[in-house]
């Protein structure tokens, strides 16, 4: 496994006819699109990538992508960090024509004739696979959070307010 981020620019057609296996331990810095739903840099992220064609001729890519991050706790808005993990199941194909004919387990890689980022399709499964809301633990979040009905929350005192039919009633006692 490289420490190296994963490379792009490269012929995936051609990997899955060597049957090549790609293995990268990176930082989250390396993936500017993930890196802008992140708290900070820190962390890392390791994927395994296996290129092959499948018993149906089909090109493949199989993958794991693991990640441990810093995202933003929504309650105290201070970083948490989390694990994310996805596993993804690619056919390589070159026209939409194709990816309608895939079977419903495998999602259409579309590369035509340009080179594809690798780094990309590992960033789009990460980003797919983070939590819709982050937080942390109730007993080690800075924000104080209190629920409806809790017996210790302060008790409001109202203020009466003057009543405006007080004059209608009287009015009506004056009758």
């Amino acid at each position: 496994m490289s420490n190296a981020p994963l490379p792009s620019q490269i012929d995936v057609r051609k990997l899955t006819v060597k049957g090549a296996e790609i293995s990268s331990n990176f930082s989250p810095a390396a993936m500017p699109r993930l890196m802008s739903l992140l708290a900070n840099d820190e962390g890392s992220i390791t994927a395994e990538l296996q290129f092959f064609i499948d018993e149906g001729r089909k090109r493949r890519i199989d993958g794991k992508v693991a990640a441990h991050v810093n995202v933003v706790c929504q309650r105290c808005l201070e970083p948490v960090a989390i694990d994310v993990a996805a596993e993804f199941t690619l056919a390589i194909v070159w026209t939409d024509d194709q990816a309608k004919q895939l079977p419903k387990n495998l999602d259409p890689l579309i590369v035509g004739e340009e080179l594809t980022d690798l780094a990309e399709i590992v960033e789009e499964e990460l980003i797919l696979s983070l939590p819709i809301v982050s937080y942390h633990e109730k007993d080690s979040c800075k924000q104080v959070t209190r629920s409806f009905g809790e017996a210790d929350a302060a008790p409001i005192k109202e203020e009466p307010k003057d009543n405006p039919f007080k004059v209608l009633e009287q009015l009506r006692s004056d009758k």
